[in-house]
């Protein structure tokens, strides 16, 4: 599952030669803007699960997270949040040969810190990929609060690009062991478990209707967390590979990927009971499911030679990668936790022809 990943970091590290340009001032790069009918506002929070002890910790301390929260508001009144702490996009920078402080105009919709509407919502968890972020899901976070939906995304600390914590302290990304993909993935999916206790504790969330979700490794947490937590009623995986043995997952499962094909995919389909689908976008690269097509002209990642920028982004456009993302996981979403009827999974449509039913 990681070796696709890891190949093609190393693949951008070598290329990163061709990126050495002096960054230019830019204009504001906006997300698009939510499609749900309510503002929606953002908020992070740091919670300790005194529980646990960090696996990846140098010395022995509990497990630290920081968590993103998106959720319906009442008013678009306020300051607009950040897009990610200068740490996390610096370091996003770094893995891309992007220039230094260009994701900085990457700018959200959220307002900061506005007050939730005064009903439990349904959850949303969300895991990022391999030497990610809590913030580069944000304009499909934002989507979903839009309609409705708390989303809460984890930054998995130690394996996140970078995680400020209220102190002050900034940890930045480290591998944890290269030999055992699966424990780190456990690791990922008890983060999921301990956000989920806390927002229940703090009583937003209906606990009837909750779901994880993830892209690449954090798509394997998302069914992985799903299997271990049976508080999770469905389940994610945005071209994210699987750790072997498979297993199916006991929950409602969607897989929305992109051109490439892991066996993984497969052996999961043969195995899976519960309701499942395998859905494959046949113009999508691997970080078209997340916010980084729009990191592609501030960060001037066209210099890219042409088979990692088709690896990474595809041949779609932002904006379409975006449509499909936030039409297909808010589909998914709506039909299992809302019951909300849709055709999406049992038949391809004329509107979205690159989407294939595998």
């Amino acid at each position: 599952m990681r070796s696709r990943v890891v190949t093609l970091l190393l693949a951008l590290v070598c290329a990163q030669v061709l990126l050495v340009v002096p960054a230019t001032a830019t204009p504001v790069v906006r997300l698009p803007r939510p499609t749900g009918l309510l503002p929606v506002a953002t908020k992070a929070v740091h919670v300790v699960d005194e529980s646990r002890v960090d696996p990846w910790a140098p010395s022995p301390r509990p497990r630290e997270l920081m968590v993103q929260l998106w959720y319906p508001t009442w008013t678009t009144r306020g300051e607009r949040a950040e897009y990610a702490d200068v740490e996390v996009t610096r370091s996003l920078e770094a893995a891309l040969g992007a220039p230094q402080d260009s994701l900085r105009v990457i700018t959200p919709n959220a307002v900061r810190d506005g007050a939730a509407v005064p009903v439990r919502l349904p959850l949303v968890l969300f895991s990022h990929g391999y030497a990610g972020s809590r913030a580069t899901g944000t304009a499909l976070a934002e989507d979903l609060a839009s309609h409705g939906y708390l989303v809460a995304a984890v930054d998995h600390t130690y394996e996140a690009a970078a995680v400020r914590f209220p102190d002050g302290r900034v940890i930045h990304h480290g591998l944890p062991p290269e030999d055992d993909v699966a424990a780190a993935i456990r690791v990922r999916a008890d983060d999921l478990s301990t956000v989920l206790t806390e927002l229940l504790r703090r009583r937003l969330v209906d606990p009837r209707r909750v779901a994880a979700i993830g892209h690449s490794a954090g798509g394997a947490t998302a069914f992985e967390a799903a299997r271990t937590d049976r508080r999770i009623h469905a389940a994610l995986n945005l071209d994210g590979g699987l750790t072997s043995p498979v297993a199916p997952v006991p929950v409602p499962a969607l897989l929305l990927t992109g051109a490439w094909h892991f066996d993984s995919w497969t052996e999961w389909a043969s195995v899976q009971r519960s309701w499942g689908r395998h859905l494959a976008v046949n113009t999508m690269g691997h970080y078209s499911f997340t916010d980084a097509p729009y990191y592609i002209e501030p960060g001037n990642l066209r210099a890219l030679p042409a088979d990692i920028f088709a690896e990474l982004f595809g041949t779609i456009s932002p904006t379409r990668a975006i449509e499909l993302q936030r039409t297909y996981v808010r589909a998914f979403l709506d039909r299992q936790l809302r019951g909300v009827p849709t055709a999406l999974f049992d038949r391809e449509v004329p509107r979205y022809p690159e989407v294939e039913i595998r």
